[in-house]
Protein backbone atom coordinates (compact mmCIF):
# COMPACT_ATOMS: atom_id res chain seq x y z
CA UNK A 1 0.00 0.00 0.00
CA UNK A 2 2.82 2.40 0.87
CA UNK A 3 4.58 1.71 -2.42
CA UNK A 4 1.37 2.37 -4.33
CA UNK A 5 1.02 5.71 -2.57
CA UNK A 6 4.55 6.58 -3.66
CA UNK A 7 3.75 5.63 -7.26
CA UNK A 8 0.57 7.71 -7.18
CA UNK A 9 2.50 10.62 -5.67
CA UNK A 10 5.07 10.49 -8.47
CA UNK A 11 2.27 10.27 -11.03
CA UNK A 12 0.56 13.34 -9.56
CA UNK A 13 3.82 15.23 -10.15
CA UNK A 14 4.60 13.76 -13.57
CA UNK A 15 1.12 14.35 -15.07
CA UNK A 16 0.98 18.12 -14.45
CA UNK A 17 4.61 18.41 -15.60
CA UNK A 18 3.83 16.60 -18.86
CA UNK A 19 0.70 18.68 -19.38
CA UNK A 20 2.65 21.89 -18.84
CA UNK A 21 5.37 20.69 -21.24
CA UNK A 22 2.67 20.04 -23.83
CA UNK A 23 1.53 23.67 -23.70
CA UNK A 24 5.12 24.83 -24.17
CA UNK A 25 5.56 22.45 -27.11
CA UNK A 26 2.38 23.86 -28.67
CA UNK A 27 3.66 27.41 -28.27
CA UNK A 28 7.01 26.56 -29.89
CA UNK A 29 5.93 24.12 -32.61
CA UNK A 30 2.14 24.47 -33.05
CA UNK A 31 -0.93 22.56 -31.92
CA UNK A 32 -0.50 19.73 -34.42
CA UNK A 33 2.99 19.02 -33.08
CA UNK A 34 1.71 18.94 -29.47
CA UNK A 35 -1.14 16.62 -30.41
CA UNK A 36 1.16 14.28 -32.33
CA UNK A 37 4.13 14.18 -29.96
CA UNK A 38 2.50 14.64 -26.56
CA UNK A 39 -1.28 14.39 -26.16
CA UNK A 40 -1.80 11.77 -28.85
CA UNK A 41 1.04 9.42 -27.92
CA UNK A 42 0.65 5.93 -26.48
CA UNK A 43 2.69 6.83 -23.38
CA UNK A 44 0.45 9.81 -22.59
CA UNK A 45 -2.63 7.60 -22.80
CA UNK A 46 -0.71 5.10 -20.67
CA UNK A 47 -0.15 7.69 -17.94
CA UNK A 48 -3.89 8.33 -17.66
CA UNK A 49 -4.60 4.60 -17.79
CA UNK A 50 -2.13 4.04 -14.96
CA UNK A 51 -3.79 6.82 -12.98
CA UNK A 52 -7.20 5.23 -13.52
CA UNK A 53 -5.92 1.77 -12.56
CA UNK A 54 -4.30 3.03 -9.36
CA UNK A 55 -7.46 4.97 -8.54
CA UNK A 56 -9.56 1.81 -8.83
CA UNK A 57 -7.11 -0.23 -6.77
CA UNK A 58 -6.88 2.39 -4.01
CA UNK A 59 -10.66 2.72 -4.00
CA UNK A 60 -11.06 -1.02 -3.44
CA UNK A 61 -8.38 -1.11 -0.74
CA UNK A 62 -9.98 1.83 1.08
CA UNK A 63 -13.50 0.43 0.62
CA UNK A 64 -14.58 3.66 -0.96
CA UNK A 65 -18.09 2.33 -1.66
CA UNK A 66 -18.90 2.90 2.00
CA UNK A 67 -18.78 6.64 1.29
CA UNK A 68 -21.24 7.07 -1.55
CA UNK A 69 -20.36 10.68 -2.43
CA UNK A 70 -16.62 9.97 -2.66
CA UNK A 71 -17.37 6.81 -4.63
CA UNK A 72 -19.56 8.79 -7.05
CA UNK A 73 -16.85 11.44 -7.51
CA UNK A 74 -14.19 8.91 -8.43
CA UNK A 75 -16.62 6.91 -10.59
CA UNK A 76 -17.39 10.12 -12.49
CA UNK A 77 -13.68 10.68 -13.15
CA UNK A 78 -13.34 7.12 -14.46
CA UNK A 79 -16.37 7.64 -16.75
CA UNK A 80 -14.87 10.85 -18.12
CA UNK A 81 -11.55 9.12 -18.81
CA UNK A 82 -13.38 6.20 -20.45
CA UNK A 83 -15.34 8.63 -22.61
CA UNK A 84 -12.11 10.33 -23.68
CA UNK A 85 -10.63 6.96 -24.61
CA UNK A 86 -13.70 6.06 -26.67
CA UNK A 87 -13.57 9.43 -28.44
CA UNK A 88 -9.91 8.90 -29.28
CA UNK A 89 -10.38 5.46 -30.82
CA UNK A 90 -13.93 5.62 -32.25
CA UNK A 91 -14.52 9.32 -32.97
CA UNK A 92 -13.95 11.21 -36.21
CA UNK A 93 -13.26 14.91 -36.62
CA UNK A 94 -12.70 16.72 -39.90
CA UNK A 95 -13.78 19.59 -42.15
CA UNK A 96 -16.04 20.03 -45.15
CA UNK A 97 -16.02 22.98 -47.56
CA UNK A 98 -19.29 23.89 -49.21
CA UNK A 99 -19.57 25.98 -52.36
CA UNK A 100 -22.89 27.58 -53.35
CA UNK A 101 -25.22 25.23 -55.26
CA UNK A 102 -22.69 22.36 -55.37
CA UNK A 103 -23.66 19.20 -53.43
CA UNK A 104 -20.90 17.71 -51.33
CA UNK A 105 -20.89 14.30 -49.63
CA UNK A 106 -17.24 14.10 -48.51
CA UNK A 107 -15.22 15.60 -45.69
CA UNK A 108 -11.51 15.56 -44.91
CA UNK A 109 -9.73 14.28 -41.80
CA UNK A 110 -6.21 15.49 -41.01
CA UNK A 111 -4.24 13.22 -38.70
CA UNK A 112 -0.49 13.02 -38.13
CA UNK A 113 0.16 15.18 -41.19
CA UNK A 114 -1.95 13.03 -43.53
CA UNK A 115 -5.30 14.05 -45.04
CA UNK A 116 -7.96 11.41 -45.61
CA UNK A 117 -11.10 11.86 -47.71
CA UNK A 118 -14.13 10.30 -46.04
CA UNK A 119 -17.61 9.79 -47.49
CA UNK A 120 -20.85 10.91 -45.86
CA UNK A 121 -24.04 8.81 -46.19
CA UNK A 122 -25.84 11.96 -47.37
CA UNK A 123 -24.97 15.26 -49.07
CA UNK A 124 -25.07 18.93 -48.17
CA UNK A 125 -25.62 21.84 -50.56
CA UNK A 126 -24.92 25.45 -49.61
CA UNK A 127 -27.65 27.85 -50.71
CA UNK A 128 -25.98 30.93 -49.23
CA UNK A 129 -23.67 32.08 -46.47
CA UNK A 130 -24.35 35.25 -44.47
CA UNK A 131 -22.56 37.32 -41.85
CA UNK A 132 -25.02 38.90 -39.44
CA UNK A 133 -23.77 42.12 -37.82
CA UNK A 134 -24.64 44.21 -34.78
CA UNK A 135 -26.84 47.17 -35.73
CA UNK A 136 -24.84 50.37 -36.15
CA UNK A 137 -21.43 48.79 -35.54
CA UNK A 138 -20.78 46.41 -38.40
CA UNK A 139 -19.16 43.93 -35.99
CA UNK A 140 -19.96 40.25 -36.68
CA UNK A 141 -22.83 38.95 -34.59
CA UNK A 142 -23.15 35.51 -36.17
CA UNK A 143 -22.05 33.41 -39.14
CA UNK A 144 -24.91 31.54 -40.81
CA UNK A 145 -24.96 28.82 -43.47
CA UNK A 146 -28.26 28.05 -45.20
CA UNK A 147 -28.13 24.47 -46.51
CA UNK A 148 -30.09 21.72 -48.17
CA UNK A 149 -29.57 18.23 -46.74
CA UNK A 150 -30.26 15.38 -49.19
CA UNK A 151 -30.54 11.85 -47.82
CA UNK A 152 -31.81 9.46 -50.47
CA UNK A 153 -35.18 10.77 -51.60
CA UNK A 154 -35.51 13.02 -48.56
CA UNK A 155 -34.49 16.65 -48.75
CA UNK A 156 -34.82 19.39 -46.15
CA UNK A 157 -33.59 22.91 -45.53
CA UNK A 158 -31.31 23.41 -42.52
CA UNK A 159 -29.49 26.33 -40.92
CA UNK A 160 -26.11 26.17 -39.17
CA UNK A 161 -24.66 29.06 -37.16
CA UNK A 162 -22.34 29.58 -34.21
CA UNK A 163 -23.64 27.59 -31.22
CA UNK A 164 -26.40 26.15 -33.43
CA UNK A 165 -25.30 22.85 -34.95
CA UNK A 166 -26.74 20.30 -37.35
CA UNK A 167 -27.15 16.69 -36.19
CA UNK A 168 -27.90 13.91 -38.65
CA UNK A 169 -27.16 10.17 -38.45
CA UNK A 170 -24.60 10.51 -35.64
CA UNK A 171 -22.81 13.27 -37.57
CA UNK A 172 -22.61 16.81 -36.21
CA UNK A 173 -21.77 19.92 -38.25
CA UNK A 174 -20.48 23.20 -36.81
CA UNK A 175 -19.92 26.58 -38.41
CA UNK A 176 -16.14 26.90 -38.55
CA UNK A 177 -14.94 29.31 -41.24
CA UNK A 178 -15.72 31.00 -44.56
CA UNK A 179 -13.93 32.73 -47.43
CA UNK A 180 -14.42 35.83 -49.58
CA UNK A 181 -16.05 33.76 -52.35
CA UNK A 182 -19.08 32.92 -50.22
CA UNK A 183 -17.92 29.38 -49.43
CA UNK A 184 -18.64 27.97 -45.99
CA UNK A 185 -16.34 25.68 -43.99
CA UNK A 186 -17.90 23.36 -41.43
CA UNK A 187 -16.35 21.18 -38.76
CA UNK A 188 -17.59 17.59 -38.96
CA UNK A 189 -17.67 15.31 -35.93
CA UNK A 190 -18.86 11.76 -35.39
CA UNK A 191 -18.55 10.35 -31.90
CA UNK A 192 -21.38 7.86 -31.23
CA UNK A 193 -19.92 6.47 -27.99
CA UNK A 194 -17.48 8.88 -26.38
CA UNK A 195 -19.74 11.89 -25.88
CA UNK A 196 -22.51 9.91 -24.21
CA UNK A 197 -20.12 8.28 -21.73
CA UNK A 198 -18.31 11.58 -21.09
CA UNK A 199 -21.56 13.48 -20.51
CA UNK A 200 -22.70 10.75 -18.12
CA UNK A 201 -19.45 11.34 -16.23
CA UNK A 202 -20.09 15.10 -16.18
CA UNK A 203 -23.63 14.58 -14.87
CA UNK A 204 -22.48 12.19 -12.13
CA UNK A 205 -19.65 14.57 -11.21
CA UNK A 206 -22.05 17.51 -10.91
CA UNK A 207 -24.43 15.58 -8.66
CA UNK A 208 -21.58 14.28 -6.50
CA UNK A 209 -20.06 17.74 -6.10
CA UNK A 210 -23.39 19.27 -5.10
CA UNK A 211 -24.01 16.48 -2.59
CA UNK A 212 -20.49 16.93 -1.22
CA UNK A 213 -21.14 20.62 -0.62
CA UNK A 214 -24.45 19.87 1.07
CA UNK A 215 -22.89 17.19 3.27
CA UNK A 216 -20.18 19.57 4.43
CA UNK A 217 -22.45 22.56 4.87
CA UNK A 218 -21.78 22.75 8.62
CA UNK A 219 -18.07 23.40 8.09
CA UNK A 220 -18.18 26.01 5.35
CA UNK A 221 -21.82 27.11 5.07
CA UNK A 222 -21.02 30.81 5.57
CA UNK A 223 -18.18 30.71 3.04
CA UNK A 224 -20.29 28.89 0.46
CA UNK A 225 -23.23 31.26 0.82
CA UNK A 226 -21.05 34.34 0.50
CA UNK A 227 -19.25 33.08 -2.61
CA UNK A 228 -22.45 31.86 -4.20
CA UNK A 229 -23.65 35.44 -3.84
CA UNK A 230 -20.50 36.54 -5.70
CA UNK A 231 -21.29 33.95 -8.39
CA UNK A 232 -24.83 35.30 -8.85
CA UNK A 233 -23.53 38.88 -9.08
CA UNK A 234 -20.95 37.86 -11.69
CA UNK A 235 -23.64 36.11 -13.73
CA UNK A 236 -25.82 39.23 -13.69
CA UNK A 237 -22.90 41.48 -14.67
CA UNK A 238 -21.87 39.17 -17.51
CA UNK A 239 -25.45 38.92 -18.76
CA UNK A 240 -25.77 42.73 -18.80
CA UNK A 241 -22.47 42.92 -20.67
CA UNK A 242 -23.78 40.46 -23.24
CA UNK A 243 -26.83 42.68 -23.80
CA UNK A 244 -24.92 45.97 -24.01
CA UNK A 245 -21.58 45.09 -25.64
CA UNK A 246 -21.02 43.33 -28.97
CA UNK A 247 -19.54 39.87 -28.40
CA UNK A 248 -17.72 37.59 -30.74
CA UNK A 249 -20.17 35.10 -32.29
CA UNK A 250 -18.73 32.13 -30.40
CA UNK A 251 -19.25 33.96 -27.08
CA UNK A 252 -22.96 34.49 -27.69
CA UNK A 253 -23.88 31.39 -25.75
CA UNK A 254 -25.63 30.85 -22.38
CA UNK A 255 -22.66 28.68 -21.42
CA UNK A 256 -20.36 31.72 -21.63
CA UNK A 257 -21.68 33.54 -18.55
CA UNK A 258 -22.01 30.39 -16.45
CA UNK A 259 -18.56 29.11 -17.39
CA UNK A 260 -16.75 32.40 -16.73
CA UNK A 261 -18.61 33.18 -13.49
CA UNK A 262 -18.01 29.71 -12.07
CA UNK A 263 -14.31 29.68 -12.92
CA UNK A 264 -13.69 33.22 -11.64
CA UNK A 265 -15.46 32.44 -8.36
CA UNK A 266 -13.26 29.37 -7.93
CA UNK A 267 -10.14 31.44 -8.58
CA UNK A 268 -11.31 34.04 -6.05
CA UNK A 269 -11.60 31.33 -3.42
CA UNK A 270 -8.14 30.02 -4.29
CA UNK A 271 -6.82 33.57 -3.94
CA UNK A 272 -8.35 33.66 -0.47
CA UNK A 273 -6.58 30.43 0.41
CA UNK A 274 -3.26 31.88 -0.73
CA UNK A 275 -3.81 35.02 1.38
CA UNK A 276 -4.55 32.88 4.42
CA UNK A 277 -1.35 30.95 3.72
CA UNK A 278 0.69 34.16 3.62
CA UNK A 279 -0.87 35.29 6.91
CA UNK A 280 -0.01 31.93 8.45
CA UNK A 281 3.61 32.24 7.36
CA UNK A 282 4.09 35.85 8.47
CA UNK A 283 2.31 35.62 11.82
CA UNK A 284 3.82 33.84 14.85
CA UNK A 285 3.92 30.15 14.02
CA UNK A 286 1.97 28.76 16.95
CA UNK A 287 0.58 25.31 16.19
CA UNK A 288 -2.94 26.17 17.28
CA UNK A 289 -2.95 29.30 15.11
CA UNK A 290 -1.67 27.40 12.07
CA UNK A 291 -4.31 24.72 12.57
CA UNK A 292 -7.04 27.34 12.81
CA UNK A 293 -5.92 29.03 9.60
CA UNK A 294 -5.64 25.68 7.85
CA UNK A 295 -9.25 24.89 8.82
CA UNK A 296 -10.31 28.22 7.31
CA UNK A 297 -8.47 27.41 4.08
CA UNK A 298 -10.04 23.95 3.92
CA UNK A 299 -13.46 25.57 4.27
CA UNK A 300 -12.71 27.49 1.07
CA UNK A 301 -10.87 24.66 -0.69
CA UNK A 302 -13.84 22.31 -1.03
CA UNK A 303 -16.16 24.79 -2.80
CA UNK A 304 -13.19 26.13 -4.81
CA UNK A 305 -12.32 22.71 -6.23
CA UNK A 306 -16.01 21.91 -6.77
CA UNK A 307 -16.62 25.16 -8.68
CA UNK A 308 -13.40 24.74 -10.68
CA UNK A 309 -14.42 21.22 -11.72
CA UNK A 310 -17.91 22.44 -12.63
CA UNK A 311 -16.48 25.34 -14.62
CA UNK A 312 -14.21 23.02 -16.57
CA UNK A 313 -16.95 20.61 -17.62
CA UNK A 314 -19.35 23.47 -18.40
CA UNK A 315 -16.62 24.84 -20.66
CA UNK A 316 -16.21 21.39 -22.21
CA UNK A 317 -19.92 21.21 -23.02
CA UNK A 318 -19.75 24.72 -24.50
CA UNK A 319 -16.74 23.71 -26.63
CA UNK A 320 -18.61 20.65 -27.87
CA UNK A 321 -21.58 22.78 -28.87
CA UNK A 322 -19.39 25.42 -30.55
CA UNK A 323 -16.57 23.39 -32.13
CA UNK A 324 -17.67 19.76 -32.00
CA UNK A 325 -14.88 18.78 -29.65
CA UNK A 326 -15.35 18.92 -25.89
CA UNK A 327 -11.61 18.75 -25.23
CA UNK A 328 -8.98 20.01 -27.69
CA UNK A 329 -5.92 20.29 -25.41
CA UNK A 330 -5.92 24.06 -25.78
CA UNK A 331 -3.41 25.67 -23.30
CA UNK A 332 -6.21 27.28 -21.28
CA UNK A 333 -7.98 23.93 -20.90
CA UNK A 334 -4.74 22.18 -20.01
CA UNK A 335 -3.71 24.69 -17.35
CA UNK A 336 -7.20 24.66 -15.81
CA UNK A 337 -6.82 20.87 -15.55
CA UNK A 338 -3.33 21.28 -14.03
CA UNK A 339 -4.78 23.68 -11.45
CA UNK A 340 -7.52 21.21 -10.62
CA UNK A 341 -5.01 18.40 -10.11
CA UNK A 342 -2.79 20.58 -7.92
CA UNK A 343 -5.62 21.68 -5.64
CA UNK A 344 -7.26 18.25 -5.51
CA UNK A 345 -4.15 16.81 -3.83
CA UNK A 346 -4.69 18.44 -0.38
CA UNK A 347 -8.22 16.99 -0.31
CA UNK A 348 -6.64 13.54 -0.10
CA UNK A 349 -5.08 13.97 3.32
CA UNK A 350 -5.64 10.31 4.18
CA UNK A 351 -3.54 9.36 1.17
CA UNK A 352 -0.81 11.98 1.62
CA UNK A 353 -0.28 12.58 5.35
CA UNK A 354 2.10 15.47 4.65
CA UNK A 355 -0.91 17.72 4.11
CA UNK A 356 -1.88 17.15 7.75
CA UNK A 357 1.06 19.39 8.69
CA UNK A 358 -0.33 22.96 8.78
CA UNK A 359 2.94 24.69 7.85
CA UNK A 360 3.44 22.46 4.79
CA UNK A 361 -0.19 22.98 3.77
CA UNK A 362 0.14 26.77 3.89
CA UNK A 363 3.40 26.80 1.92
CA UNK A 364 1.80 24.47 -0.65
CA UNK A 365 -1.27 26.73 -0.95
CA UNK A 366 0.94 29.75 -1.67
CA UNK A 367 2.98 27.98 -4.35
CA UNK A 368 -0.10 26.32 -5.84
CA UNK A 369 -1.58 29.71 -6.70
CA UNK A 370 1.11 30.09 -9.37
CA UNK A 371 -0.94 27.66 -11.49
CA UNK A 372 -3.95 30.00 -11.22
CA UNK A 373 -1.79 32.97 -12.28
CA UNK A 374 -0.51 31.05 -15.30
CA UNK A 375 -4.01 29.84 -16.21
CA UNK A 376 -5.67 33.24 -15.92
CA UNK A 377 -2.90 35.53 -17.19
CA UNK A 378 0.03 33.53 -18.51
CA UNK A 379 -1.89 31.56 -21.11
CA UNK A 380 -3.40 34.68 -22.69
CA UNK A 381 -0.18 36.69 -22.61
CA UNK A 382 2.32 33.97 -23.54
CA UNK A 383 0.85 30.67 -24.70
CA UNK A 384 -2.19 31.83 -26.70
CA UNK A 385 -4.73 29.36 -28.09
CA UNK A 386 -8.44 29.54 -28.87
CA UNK A 387 -9.08 31.19 -25.47
CA UNK A 388 -6.97 34.24 -26.38
CA UNK A 389 -10.16 36.34 -26.63
CA UNK A 390 -10.81 35.98 -22.86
Amino acid sequence: MKQLRHILSVLMIVLPAVLAAGTVAEKLHGSEFALTHVYGTWWFVGLWALMAGLMVYMAVKCRIWKRMTVCALHSAILLILMGALLTKFTGLHGKIQLEPNRPNSHFFIKEKGEITKTALPFSLTLDRFEIETYAGSGKPKDYVSYLRLTDGKTQKNVVISMNHILRHKHYRFYQSDYDEHGNSVLDVARDPWGIGVTYAGYALLFVALVVMLVERRKTFRAVTISWLAVLVILLVVLYIRMLTHPLLPVLRSPFFSIHIATIVTAYALLLGIMVVGIIAILKPKKTARLEQLKSLSMEMLYPAVALLAMGIFIGAVWANVSWGNYWSWDPKEVWALITLLIYAAPLHGKLWKTFDKPLFFHIYSILAFLSVVITYFGVNLILGGVHAYN
